[in-house]
């Protein structure tokens, strides 16, 4: 009997270290600058596409390699091509290729960065 529950114990732990694996930060689009926005400071004619993107592998479908963060990673080179561009239509595409030791997830962000308006 004592030994069964230390099984079940046990099994808990690994399915708990097993999640723990899978959980990612959320991403906030936008900033705390975003929130008292002034939009007749943003020149929406010049607007440009922005795209960023980020990979991770999950080598023989168990180990995940900077799998979690990419999501993140894409967001953050969006905003340093953007600058200090004003960032709208945010579109995320999730893709993946099966590699004969894993796969490989890639995220793509694409976004419109419009510029400020210059006085």
């Amino acid at each position: 009997m004592r030994l069964l529950k230390i099984h079940r114990i046990m099994a808990y732990l690994v399915v708990l270290v097993l999640l723990a694996g899978c959980y990612s930060a959320p991403i906030r689009f936008g900033g705390s600058n975003d929130i008292n926005f002034d939009r007749t400071s943003v020149d929406f004619g010049k607007g440009r596409e922005i795209v960023a993107s980020a990979s991770g592998f999950q080598l023989l479908l168990f180990i995940p390699i900077n799998v979690n963060s990419r999501q993140e990673s894409a967001y953050q080179q969006l905003r340093a091509i953007a600058g200090r561009d004003y960032i709208t239509d945010i579109k995320i595409e999730e893709s993946w290729t099966y590699g004969l030791i894993g796969t490989l997830y890639t995220t793509t962000i694409k976004a419109t960065a419009y510029p400020h308006k210059t006085n």
